[in-house]
């Protein structure tokens, strides 16, 4: 029982860093353009609708990632088995799944004004 015990901790622990990992090439990836596109503002192109679409993909990114570590909170908190882990898991999956929604909202939004 101790190595499947272990190996669900492993297993959580590559989600986690799956769901950090797609967060970290987001966000780089998003400051990249933008600041290609604050370079070409000031040669003075006009980037409004690049960068609502780098925010889009952005968002992706973000909602990806919170999905990654929702089931590495869930393996997580089924290892402990006490009930402040359990209490702890359900405030972040409530936290998590609230940021998730609007996230996904604002997406729709966007999308919709293109």
């Amino acid at each position: 029982m101790e190595q499947i015990e272990a190996a669900l901790e492993l297993i959580a622990l590559a989600v986690d860093l799956i769901g950090i990992a797609i967060l970290v090439v987001g966000a780089i990836k998003f400051v990249v353009h933008y600041v290609g596109f604050e370079i070409g503002k000031l040669q003075g192109l006009e980037c409004v609708d690049r960068i609502r679409e780098l925010r889009l993909g952005l968002g992706s990114y973000i909602l990806l990632s919170l999905e990654f570590m929702i089931v590495s909170d869930i393996i997580n908190s089924s290892l402990s088995k006490s009930l402040d882990d359990f209490l702890l898991l359900g405030m972040l999956v409530v936290i998590r799944t609230a940021m998730s929604f609007f996230l996904t909202r604002d997406l729709e939004e966007f999308k919709a004004e293109d």
